[in-house]
C-alpha cells in the first residue's frame, strides 16, 4: 500500500510540475504609450462663435420654455403664437449651425452672417409675436437673406 501511495504521489508530483508546460504560455506584456492628440484645432477667431452659440442656445431654450408655458396660455391671435414658434425653431437650428462655423473656410464671414441674420430674423419675429407690433416685421426678410448667405458661405 505504501508503494502504491508513493507511486501515486510521484505521478501527481510529475503532473503538477509538467502542468505549466501544457497550459498556454503567457505572452510578454508590451508597454503601450498613449499620446493625447487633439482631433482638430479651432482657429482662434472662431472660438467667439462657439461662445455666441452657447449664449444663443441658452436664450433659445429659455424663450422656448416661456413660449410653451406662458405665451401659449395667453389669449392672443394664433398667428402670433405661430410666429413665436417659428422664431424659436429657427433660433435653435441656427444656434446649432453656429457650432459648425469653425469648420468653414471663412469662419469670421460665415459666423458674422449667421449671427446677424439670426438676430434680425428671430429677434424681429419674437418682438412681433410678443408685442403685436408689425413695424419690426420689415427687418425679418433681411435677417432671412443673411441666414441664406451664411449657409451659402460654407461653400466658399
Amino acid at each position: 500500500m505504501a508503494d502504491i501511495l508513493k507511486d501515486l504521489g510521484g505521478a501527481l508530483n510529475s503532473i503538477y510540475y509538467s502542468l505549466p508546460q501544457l497550459l498556454p504560455q503567457p505572452k510578454e506584456i508590451e508597454k503601450v504609450i498613449v499620446k493625447e492628440v487633439a482631433m482638430f484645432r479651432i482657429p482662434q477667431g472662431s472660438r467667439t462663435f462657439i461662445r455666441i452659440a452657447g449664449l444663443s442656445g441658452a436664450l433659445a431654450v429659455a424663450l422656448g420654455a416661456y413660449g410653451s408655458h406662458v405665451f401659449r396660455q395667453k389669449e392672443i391671435d394664433e398667428r402670433l403664437k405661430d410666429t413665436f414658434e417659428i422664431a424659436n425653431k429657427y433660433h435653435l437650428i441656427h444656434t446649432l449651425a453656429l457650432l459648425a462655423v469653425p469648420f468653414a473656410k471663412k469662419p469670421v464671414l460665415t459666423g458674422t452672417l449667421m449671427t446677424v441674420g439670426l438676430s434680425l430674423f428671430c429677434g424681429s419675429c419674437y418682438y412681433h409675436a410678443l408685442t403685436a407690433n408689425t413695424v419690426i416685421r420689415k427687418v425679418t426678410p433681411y435677417g432671412g437673406f443673411l441666414l441664406i448667405f451664411a449657409w451659402a458661405s460654407f461653400v466658399l
